[in-house]
C-alpha cells in the first residue's frame, strides 16, 4: 500500500493507493489542480523506501497529453454533458437499438472523435449513444452519425 499525504495551506488530507503508479498519477493530478496555490506539499510513503516529496507536477513522470483522456472523462463538465446526452438521445444504442434491458452497456460516443476534433468534445450535437460493441467497432475511425 502507498500512503499519500496532501498538504495545502496547513490543511492535511491522507489517502491510500494500491499501486505506486496510481498514487503517482493521483499526486500529479492534484498538483495540476493546485498549481496556482502556494504552500502545497505532497509526501508519498512507499513500503521499504524513504518518503518522497513533491511540490510541482513537473517532478512526476507524466505529461498532460498522456493523462488528458483520464482527466476529461473524470471532469464534472463531461459527466454533466453525458447525463444530458442520455436524456436527449435516449437509453438505447443509436446503431443497433439494444438497451440495458437486453444487458447492453451503453457509451456516450463522440461522433467526430476527440482525437481529431477536440473543439467539439463538449458539444452535445457531436454525441450519440452507442452500445459497447458498436462503439468499439466504430473506434475513432468513423464519423458516422447513427442518431
Amino acid at each position: 500500500m502507498y500512503n499519500v499525504t496532501y498538504t495545502l495551506r496547513g490543511s492535511v488530507r491522507r489517502k491510500i493507493y494500491k499501486t505506486e503508479r496510481g498514487a503517482l498519477k493521483a499526486i500529479w493530478r492534484w498538483l495540476i489542480q493546485q498549481q496556482e496555490q502556494s504552500s502545497k506539499l505532497v509526501v508519498l510513503y512507499a513500503p521499504y523506501e524513504e518518503p518522497r516529496f513533491f511540490e510541482d507536477h513537473n517532478q512526476l513522470p507524466f505529461e498532460e497529453k498522456e493523462d488528458y483522456i483520464v482527466d476529461f472523462y473524470s471532469s464534472a463538465k463531461w459527466k454533466r454533458l453525458r447525463y444530458l446526452a442520455f436524456e436527449r438521445y435516449g437509453n438505447q444504442c443509436s446503431c443497433c437499438g439494444t438497451s440495458p434491458k437486453n444487458g447492453a452497456a451503453l457509451h456516450v460516443d463522440h461522433i467526430k472523435p476527440r482525437s481529431t476534433h477536440q473543439e467539439l468534445e463538449l458539444d452535445i450535437s457531436n454525441l450519440q449513444i452507442l452500445c459497447s460493441d458498436c462503439n468499439i467497432a466504430k473506434s475513432n475511425l468513423s464519423s458516422r452519425k447513427w442518431r
